[in-house]
């Protein structure tokens, strides 16, 4: 960014951050299709396999999403019986949502889509952890700021 031209959009550091995004969900959209899942339902799917049973504001703080945009997405898992969602209690952000069998079984089948993105976007691992490190450093950065 330089300070002659900052009005211009590739000088913005969040059209590259945009734009990565875009392509990163667009590559994995073949593959999330052979097993049902959009990518933000693959998101929701990954906290559940790492934890089995998480409640809405976890996953709401996990994937920097708002119940708004949240409820849809686990509402679509729960009708593919990946994920149940157990009684509202008074907060809704403390409902529980667990995995379901076919939600555990779906991990099995979910585990090469890393190497198939990492194969797809012809770049060596050791790169992407980079470009990963450097990503959640940011992300580390803002949550300190909240």
């Amino acid at each position: 960014m330089t300070a002659k031209s900052t009005l211009t959009l590739n000088e913005q550091l969040c059209f590259p951050v945009y734009g990565s995004t875009r392509i990163i969900s667009r590559l994995y959209q073949p593959v999330l299709a052979k097993l049902q899942l959009s990518y933000p339902e693959y998101l929701v799917m990954l906290t559940l396999w790492e934890n089995n049973e998480v409640n809405i504001g976890q996953i709401r703080r996990q994937l920097y999403l708002n119940k708004e945009s949240l409820m849809p997405i686990l509402n679509s898992l729960q009708q593919k019986d990946f994920i149940s969602i157990k009684e509202q209690t008074p907060d809704a952000l403390e409902t529980k949502i667990h995995i379901t069998k076919t939600g555990k079984a779906l991990k099995t089948r979910a585990k090469r889509i890393p190497f198939s993105l990492s194969r797809v976007l012809n770049t060596p691992v050791e790169e992407l952890g980079s470009m990963q490190l450097l990503i959640k450093n940011f992300l580390n950065r803002f949550e300190k700021k909240k």
